[in-house]
Protein backbone atom coordinates (compact mmCIF):
# COMPACT_ATOMS: atom_id res chain seq x y z
CA UNK A 1 0.00 0.00 0.00
CA UNK A 2 1.41 3.49 -0.92
CA UNK A 3 1.11 6.41 1.82
CA UNK A 4 -0.03 9.56 -0.14
CA UNK A 5 2.17 12.91 1.33
CA UNK A 6 0.96 16.21 0.98
CA UNK A 7 -2.25 17.55 -0.23
CA UNK A 8 -4.95 14.63 0.18
CA UNK A 9 -7.21 16.61 -2.50
CA UNK A 10 -5.66 14.54 -5.17
CA UNK A 11 -6.32 11.30 -6.48
CA UNK A 12 -3.28 8.94 -7.27
CA UNK A 13 -3.74 5.61 -9.40
CA UNK A 14 -6.73 3.96 -11.38
CA UNK A 15 -9.21 4.30 -8.40
CA UNK A 16 -12.41 3.24 -10.53
CA UNK A 17 -13.74 -0.05 -9.23
CA UNK A 18 -16.26 0.11 -11.96
CA UNK A 19 -14.31 0.78 -15.11
CA UNK A 20 -11.49 -1.83 -13.96
CA UNK A 21 -14.79 -4.37 -13.38
CA UNK A 22 -15.29 -3.34 -17.24
CA UNK A 23 -11.27 -3.98 -17.82
CA UNK A 24 -11.55 -6.92 -16.50
CA UNK A 25 -15.00 -8.38 -18.97
CA UNK A 26 -12.83 -7.00 -22.22
CA UNK A 27 -9.54 -8.74 -20.76
CA UNK A 28 -7.42 -5.51 -20.13
CA UNK A 29 -5.75 -4.58 -16.83
CA UNK A 30 -6.28 -1.17 -17.13
CA UNK A 31 -3.63 1.92 -16.66
CA UNK A 32 -5.75 5.05 -18.37
CA UNK A 33 -8.63 5.83 -18.59
CA UNK A 34 -10.56 8.98 -20.84
CA UNK A 35 -13.82 10.62 -21.00
CA UNK A 36 -14.16 13.25 -23.47
CA UNK A 37 -17.25 15.14 -23.88
CA UNK A 38 -18.00 16.59 -26.53
CA UNK A 39 -21.01 18.75 -28.21
CA UNK A 40 -22.54 16.10 -30.51
CA UNK A 41 -23.27 19.28 -33.32
CA UNK A 42 -23.47 23.11 -33.22
CA UNK A 43 -25.49 25.18 -35.73
CA UNK A 44 -24.94 28.49 -36.49
CA UNK A 45 -27.25 31.10 -38.03
CA UNK A 46 -25.40 34.07 -39.55
CA UNK A 47 -26.74 37.55 -40.64
CA UNK A 48 -26.26 39.39 -44.21
CA UNK A 49 -22.65 40.32 -43.03
CA UNK A 50 -21.38 36.83 -41.80
CA UNK A 51 -21.16 37.21 -38.48
CA UNK A 52 -23.07 34.67 -36.02
CA UNK A 53 -25.61 36.23 -34.48
CA UNK A 54 -27.01 32.46 -32.77
CA UNK A 55 -25.82 29.39 -31.67
CA UNK A 56 -27.01 26.11 -30.97
CA UNK A 57 -24.89 23.20 -29.31
CA UNK A 58 -26.36 19.95 -29.11
CA UNK A 59 -25.82 17.63 -26.05
CA UNK A 60 -23.11 15.91 -24.84
CA UNK A 61 -21.65 12.56 -27.00
CA UNK A 62 -19.25 11.00 -24.94
CA UNK A 63 -15.87 9.48 -26.06
CA UNK A 64 -13.77 6.90 -24.12
CA UNK A 65 -10.45 5.78 -24.17
CA UNK A 66 -9.19 2.56 -22.02
CA UNK A 67 -5.69 1.50 -22.41
CA UNK A 68 -3.64 -1.13 -20.37
CA UNK A 69 -1.56 -4.34 -20.18
CA UNK A 70 -3.88 -7.06 -22.13
CA UNK A 71 -4.81 -10.36 -20.34
CA UNK A 72 -7.61 -11.38 -23.35
CA UNK A 73 -6.51 -10.51 -26.36
CA UNK A 74 -9.71 -12.49 -27.53
CA UNK A 75 -12.29 -10.79 -25.05
CA UNK A 76 -10.70 -7.58 -26.30
CA UNK A 77 -11.05 -8.35 -30.08
CA UNK A 78 -14.40 -9.71 -29.64
CA UNK A 79 -15.92 -6.85 -28.03
CA UNK A 80 -18.80 -4.60 -29.34
CA UNK A 81 -20.45 -2.42 -26.44
CA UNK A 82 -20.69 -1.98 -23.31
CA UNK A 83 -22.46 0.02 -20.60
CA UNK A 84 -20.59 2.49 -18.17
CA UNK A 85 -21.75 5.48 -16.08
CA UNK A 86 -24.84 4.50 -16.87
CA UNK A 87 -24.81 5.20 -20.48
CA UNK A 88 -24.56 2.63 -23.73
CA UNK A 89 -20.88 2.95 -25.74
CA UNK A 90 -20.37 1.48 -29.06
CA UNK A 91 -17.08 0.22 -29.43
CA UNK A 92 -15.53 2.06 -32.37
CA UNK A 93 -11.81 1.31 -31.92
CA UNK A 94 -9.27 -1.47 -30.66
CA UNK A 95 -5.54 -1.70 -30.40
CA UNK A 96 -3.12 -4.33 -29.67
CA UNK A 97 0.66 -3.06 -28.98
CA UNK A 98 3.70 -5.62 -28.56
CA UNK A 99 6.97 -4.99 -28.28
CA UNK A 100 9.99 -7.30 -27.63
CA UNK A 101 10.62 -4.91 -24.36
CA UNK A 102 7.28 -4.32 -22.33
CA UNK A 103 4.28 -6.53 -22.05
CA UNK A 104 1.35 -6.43 -24.07
CA UNK A 105 -1.02 -3.41 -24.41
CA UNK A 106 -4.21 -2.56 -25.32
CA UNK A 107 -6.39 0.06 -26.09
CA UNK A 108 -10.23 0.08 -26.75
CA UNK A 109 -12.22 2.99 -27.78
CA UNK A 110 -16.05 3.94 -28.13
CA UNK A 111 -18.41 6.58 -28.04
CA UNK A 112 -21.49 7.36 -26.32
CA UNK A 113 -24.73 9.36 -27.76
CA UNK A 114 -27.52 10.61 -25.37
CA UNK A 115 -30.61 8.87 -27.65
CA UNK A 116 -28.55 5.32 -28.19
CA UNK A 117 -29.50 3.18 -25.57
CA UNK A 118 -28.94 -0.37 -27.21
Amino acid sequence: MLKQHGNQDYVFGFKDEVAAQLANLIGMKPQTLSLQYEAEFTAEAQNENGETEAVVVGPDKVSFTMSGYVVDADALKEATDFTFIGRYFIIQGRKLDTSNTEFQKGELTGVSYDLITD
